[in-house]
């Protein structure tokens, strides 16, 4: 839209006047939102990976060629599609929760599709597309206050052909691995399409465009076969080590919250008796220790000597070292706590030893930012008492001569905290979590696929230990051995190994998501202005005018648009300078 100044110039007017939407952004808003609503079928519970890059090739073809602001407007519905049914488990805590932070995690993708939008129309677009991908995570997993890393593309990808590269570059490459399949499969269909529109399709493979739109089929199948010629830690190598998980229940009926935290330290002193009882009649063999959940006890042993006592006696029953999760209070007014694992060995000479302080907090579900603000906005809000605060360094505990890194629930879905913790010496990963307050939603699924995709990335049989489930036993390549069912009071006792190797993931660090976020950052705000600012100086030259075939829209040789397209765009121009 323009308007004419004084001088007569015409000026682009870059704030319309809010009007009814058109046809075609109504469209293009109802095809994103259900794009982003069914990438959710590629993440637990359901788990169908390969709609991670059917996703993303639609996400792509409905950003191809569009203006950035354009992009800004599917961005927005694709990820308000994908952000509301992914994070449907915060309904749990009422009206308002699940939209709240769907409406914050969907405006990470409103740059994102300016970004992609942007780079559809370069030279090599699928690669700069995939590096968004990472760009738009690596955003979303920091800001702000510390970000939430929930939703990245791979952790759909914990059973796929694309699994095994975990192990060399992390979450980080297979996210760019299934993003860059995806880009890829959408430019083949959009040239073969472009193929049949000129009726060149069936003119045989000796045509460019069907050439290129082989090879990038082919691509797209290679990408995710790549996993299959990475090595993978043996789930046989490394010393044996016998751990035992238990899960002992949460109640949620009848009982206040003090009622409530006493019947969960009972449920878990109970489950770990029943364990005792079976060594000592033989039915279970003796593990060199135990593991309680997150939140095992909601009490304080440190200020409660019956608390500790109780704990004591449960340890001294089984006869091992035991890591227990308890809350800590923080200050004297019970006001601020600590999620703390805490290494508790039997008599003689026993009691709490070591210990790990939870060190990535939940805004919203482990302590309310700005909290003197919001509860006076929203006196919801005044029904959290209390806010947790967190600790300092690595989860690495030793027990029984073993060490192993520790990262308490949430934390798992973090680059840096597991890493921290696997190369500051743990042999086996541990995941004490409390998803009590989930269960029927399917967000311990969700954690319990994370877990799998961190068991390869590092190479390290992990154990998750879940309150009410789901509680799991897996291998160095994903694969669960052994788990519970929700709102089950059990234990699981198996013989794991320990592994001291790094894997290549471990020793590059977050170098890949660096240089991945990196370039598509710059494709999107660098590289691309460059190019249109190249084009337009070219223009003004005769002799390096753009011909009428390869303007945008068309496909050249590497499928870039042309043709038909470029066309029509030359007549509206043309009709526009006769105005």
């Amino acid at each position: 839209m323009a308007n004419v100044d004084e001088a007569g110039t015409r000026r682009r007017r870059w704030f319309r006047r809010p009007g009814r939407p058109s046809a075609e952004t109504v469209r293009l808003a109802a095809l994103a939102l259900l794009a982003g609503a069914a990438l959710n079928l590629a993440f637990a519970p359901i788990g169908w990976w390969p709609v991670a890059p059917l996703a993303v090739a639609a996400f792509s073809a409905l950003v191809a060629g569009r203006t950035g602001r354009r992009g800004l407007l599917i961005g927005f519905w694709f990820g308000t599609g994908f952000c509301w049914v992914m994070f449907q488990w915060l309904r749990v805590f009422g009206p308002g929760a699940q939209e709240a932070v769907g409406i914050v995690e969907s405006l990470y993708f409103v740059p994102f599709g300016w970004g992609m939008a942007r780079v559809s129309v370069m030279r090599f677009a699928p690669l700069w597309q995939a590096c968004l991908w990472v760009t738009e995570e690596y955003g979303r997993s920091r800001w702000p206050f510390g970000g939430f890393s929930w939703g990245r593309l791979a952790f759909s990808q914990p059973d796929s052909p694309f699994t095994p590269l975990a192990a060399v570059g992390g979450a980080p490459l297979v996210t760019f691995a299934v993003a860059l399949s995806g880009a890829l499969l959408w430019r083949a269909a959009l040239i073969v399409w472009r193929e049949r529109q000129a009726g060149t399709l069936g003119a045989g493979f000796g045509q460019t465009g069907t050439r290129w739109a082989a090879v990038m089929v082919v691509g797209a199948l290679v990408i995710p076969s790549l996993g299959f010629a990475v090595p993978l830690t043996s789930p046989d190598s490394g010393p044996p080590v016998r751990i035992a998980l238990i899960q002992g229940n949460v109640p949620r009926v009848g009982f206040g919250r003090d009622e409530q935290e006493a019947a969960v330290l009972d449920n878990h002193i109970k489950e770990t008796e029943v364990l005792a009882a079976d060594i000592r009649s033989g039915k279970a063999a003796k593990p060199d220790f135990v593991v309680w959940p997150e939140n095992g006890s909601d009490m304080d042993p440190y200020s409660d000597p019956g608390v500790a006592g109780q704990i004591q006696q449960a340890v001294d029953d089984v006869g091992v070292p035991v890591l227990v999760g308890a809350v800590i209070n923080a200050n004297a007014a019970g006001t601020n706590v600590l999620n703390r694992l805490i290494v508790w060995t039997p008599d003689p000479g026993g009691g709490m030893g070591a210990t790990y302080d939870k060190t990535h907090l939940v805004p919203f579900g482990e302590y309310l930012p700005f909290r003197g603000i919001l509860t006076k906005l929203i006196t919801r809000f005044n029904m959290i008492p209390r806010d947790f605060v967190p600790g300092h360094g690595k989860g690495v505990l030793t027990l029984s001569g073993v060490t192993v890194a520790a990262v308490i629930c949430f934390e798992v879905a973090y680059d840096d905290v597991v890493r921290n913790a696997v190369k500051g010496g743990g042999q086996v990963l541990l995941v004490p979590s409390n998803n009590a307050s989930y269960m029927g939603t399917g967000q311990t699924y969700q954690q319990l696929a994370i877990a799998r995709f961190r068991a390869v990335e590092h190479g390290r049989w992990t154990m998750e230990a879940a309150t009410s489930g789901v509680s799991a036993v897996i291998d160095p390549h994903g694969k669960i051995l052994a788990q519970t069912g929700e709102y089950q009071a059990r234990y699981l006792d198996m013989q794991v190994r320990r592994n001291t190797t790094l894997s290549l993931a471990d020793r590059v660090g977050a170098w890949p998501e660096y240089v991945f976020a990196l370039l598509g950052l710059l494709a999107a705000i660098g590289l691309s202005g460059a190019a249109t600012t190249l084009r337009r100086v070219r223009a003004l030259i005769p002799g390096f005018r753009t011909p009428v075939d390869t303007l945008p829209g068309a496909l050249d040789g590497d499928g870039t648009p042309s043709g038909a397209a470029g066309d029509a765009d030359l007549q509206t121009a043309a009709k526009g300078r006769a105005r």
